[in-house]
């Protein structure tokens, strides 16, 4: 049984990089992504590659069961966006006491659509949370399906701790960026060699809140909006630091900083189960 269950990971694993991979392909021969338009295509195709893989190795049935709905998973599908508001102040202050946050880049958009700071960075903040739980959701379903949902089960099937899975599921979910970054440029476009090995730290570091959300709700839901508020927001890292993306936002102190977050969340749900 463990023998088999592995070789679905595998499979799984090999079809969701692959496709991908083609995806990447395709828009590289057409030019890249230089349009908005090209942009929402490709991430809307690529992000659906890992249930498209869950579809091929477990069937249709296998995808339902991740969409289960309940008051709770309700809860969790708004609350959840909160855990990417709480690392990004974070990763404010650990770039202050870095030394390397600084506002200009963020005051210069504010004044150039004639807004003053604050309310600027309220609408900011605003804006992707809608946008976190709305479209973004959508777009993420694909992967959360594939990555808290079909890959985690299997993993935890095999007896993998939660640690172990963590590895797994982020080494994985990092590699499936991989020839995004190196056909296309997409987060590393200077770096792209060292932005493979960046970016699988990150998705390592960032890893244990999704799988935690799974695990308070039994739904992919939550985890999807969390992922879609991720991509939301996260981008604002780039804008508040006066160092290259492979230190700030993508890199060293984004890092640090989920890997920090993680573990505290950790052992606020371990404390939680034992009290429960």
């Amino acid at each position: 049984m463990s023998r088999k269950i592995s070789g679905e990971v595998v499979l799984f694993s090999v079809i969701s990089i692959v496709s991908a991979t083609l995806v990447d392909a395709v828009f590289y021969l057409i030019g890249g992504l230089q349009e908005v338009l090209h942009v929402m295509v490709w991430g809307f195709l690529r992000m659906y590659t890992p249930m498209l893989a869950v579809i091929i190795v477990g069937g249709l049935s296998t995808v339902r069961k991740y969409f289960h709905f309940s008051g709770k998973v309700v809860l969790v599908y708004f609350l959840s966006p909160l855990i990417v508001y709480t690392v990004v102040s974070m990763y404010v202050a650990v770039s202050m006491f870095s030394g390397v946050f600084f506002l200009d880049q963020l005051k210069s958009m504010a004044e150039n659509i004639s807004l003053d700071f604050y309310t600027f960075m309220i609408l900011t903040f605003i804006n992707s949370y809608i946008n976190g739980l709305t479209i973004n959701t959508l777009y993420a379903i694909g992967e959360e399906v594939g990555w808290r949902g079909f890959l985690l089960d299997k993993l935890e099937s095999m007896g993998l701790s939660l640690f172990k899975s963590v590895i797994v599921i982020g080494v994985i979910w990092g590699l499936w960026h991989s020839p995004a970054i190196l056909l296309l440029g997409y987060n590393y476009p200077e770096n792209r060699v060292l932005g493979v090995f960046l970016f699988t730290l990150f998705t390592i570091s960032c890893t244990t809140p999704y799988i935690l959300v799974r695990k308070m709700s039994s739904s992919i839901i939550p985890t999807a909006s969390l992922h879609g508020s991720m991509n939301a927001l996260w981008g604002i890292t780039l804008l508040i630091t006066n160092v290259p993306r492979e230190i700030g936002g993508l890199g060293i102190i984004a890092i640090t900083t989920w890997t920090i977050f993680s573990i505290a969340m950790y052992m606020i749900y371990r404390i939680r189960i034992k009290y429960a």
